[in-house]
């Protein structure tokens, strides 16, 4: 499962860690897919003849990915249940079960991912606040001129937009 940014330059994701290193986001019935082909491990075959399926007991870690290329820190398995430990970023899950790793860890990788594209988040903000921005600008510009083509003096106009007279004849004089 993963994350999209609202912006959709971001999308996120539990990535699963290979013993190599690799990462990889998806997985099959027989294991987790990862790109490349080190003969390590079965082809993928039917899935993607550039990848290889790692079974889940061999995966030993998982962080945070995005699309962008940014990768979260890193949470190791560990062998049993006592061991876990979300402050340490240490996930238990037992031999046997698929690789993935529990709700309340996958919800921390994405607190994770929401602090890496907040900055992108609050961009949007400014976004839109510049185009309601603009839009106003237009719209005070063409009523001004609608005021004025109707007869209104300057200072009438300049106190409606709470400037000085002065002020409104040089801002929208010319327009």
């Amino acid at each position: 499962m993963g994350w999209t940014s609202n912006d959709y330059n971001h999308e996120g994701w539990v990535a699963f860690g290979a013993p190599d290193g690799r990462l990889s986001r998806s997985s099959t019935g027989a294991g987790i897919l990862f790109h490349g082909i080190t003969g390590e491990y079965p082809p993928a075959g039917e899935f993607d003849p550039n990848q290889e399926i790692v079974p889940d007991d061999l995966i030993m870690s998982w962080r945070g990915a995005c699309t962008c290329g940014w990768q979260g820190e890193l949470w190791h398995r560990v062998a049993s249940a006592a061991e876990a430990d979300i402050a340490t970023r240490k996930e238990y899950v037992p031999v046997g079960d698929t690789a993935d790793v529990s709700g309340e860890v996958e919800d921390a990788i994405q607190q994770e991912w929401h602090v890496h594209i907040a900055p992108s988040e609050a961009i949007l903000g400014v976004e839109a606040a510049a185009r309601e921005h603009r839009q106003a600008a237009n719209r005070l510009d063409k009523t001004v001129s609608a005021a004025k083509a109707a007869g209104a003096s300057w200072a009438d106009i300049g106190r409606a937009a709470g400037i000085t007279r002065q002020a409104a004849h040089e801002r929208w004089a010319d327009k």
